[in-house]
């Protein structure tokens, strides 16, 4: 998915309403105010989400793996999004927190 820089204004904004969703919104519109271009990219098609098999088999791997996932219960909590990140950046991946099949199969792989 997308990264965005988010620096002290971001921040700001979500003391007022702590929804990153809102923060994105806002920040994104205060800058096409300030002339900013629009956000383009292509959608990613072939990047399905995974299953509940898969998400608790993920989990099941991270934890295997030194990497506090938490319950193995196919919910992606902050427990297991703060392992996927660690794991993600151990293969020198960005670190978004997002479960993928890349991310599965890297860690059946190690």
């Amino acid at each position: 998915g997308p990264a965005f820089l988010v620096l002290d204004n971001f921040r700001a904004i979500l003391k007022y309403n702590n929804s990153s969703s809102y923060a994105l919104g806002v920040s994104l519109l205060s800058e096409r105010f300030n002339g900013a271009g629009l956000i383009s990219g292509t959608w990613p098609k072939d990047d399905l989400p995974l299953s509940r098999t898969e998400r608790i088999e993920l989990q099941n791997l991270l934890s295997a793996q030194n990497y506090d996932a938490g319950t193995a219960d196919g919910i992606i909590g902050a427990n297991t999004r703060k392992a996927i990140r660690s794991a993600q950046q151990s293969f020198g991946w960005p670190a978004d927190g997002y479960p993928t099949h890349k991310l599965l199969e890297g860690l059946r792989n190690r």
